[in-house]
């Protein structure tokens, strides 16, 4: 797979910069059935970005490759009803199995907030822009967890530069 995707990276960086922007990446997706607007696919360049350019190396775009397929392989094991959507329960345990013990409160507000069309279910593109925001969140958080206790304090300043970076 690494010589495939090298090439398919290569084939994708149309201006020859060895790195991805948010139109390349866009348009990669789309390759992939994967429609996702603009600033979508800033989150996911902002979210395995690591060098804080807004654009992918190659190691960085085989991570949110990895993580895709992963996103996608979960979305087809947990959607038990072969509808093409996740309901709430199946959400559920399919962010369990990634080890997210969500509570009842707020699964139902990343629910609401990921459900645009208000269905009470997760197309696979909703989905992905869940497990974005969710691994937004964790990398924000641990940035404050220094300890890694599980719970952090923020004052008011710190809250907006968190709230900031979680997409």
């Amino acid at each position: 797979m690494g010589a495939n995707i090298q090439q398919w990276f290569a084939s994708i960086d149309v201006d020859r910069s060895g790195e991805l922007d948010v139109k390349e990446l866009q348009r990669a997706l789309s390759m992939g059935n994967l429609q996702f607007g603009v600033s979508d696919v800033d989150q996911m360049i902002r979210a395995f970005d690591t060098r804080g350019r807004r654009r992918l190396s190659f190691p960085e775009f085989q991570r949110l490759h990895e993580f895709l397929i992963n996103i996608q392989n979960s979305f087809a094991y947990f959607d038990a009803d072969r509808s093409r959507t996740l309901q709430t329960q199946e959400v559920q345990q399919a962010l369990q199995h990634a080890g997210f013990r969500l509570d009842p409160p707020v699964l139902a507000a990343m629910m609401s907030r990921h459900d645009p069309d208000n269905s009470g279910t997760l197309s696979l593109d909703e989905y992905i822009r869940m497990c974005l925001f969710l691994q937004s969140c964790v990398r924000t958080f641990t940035a404050f967890d220094q300890q890694r206790t599980g719970k952090i304090t923020l004052d008011f300043n710190q809250w907006v530069y968190a709230a900031s970076h979680v997409a």
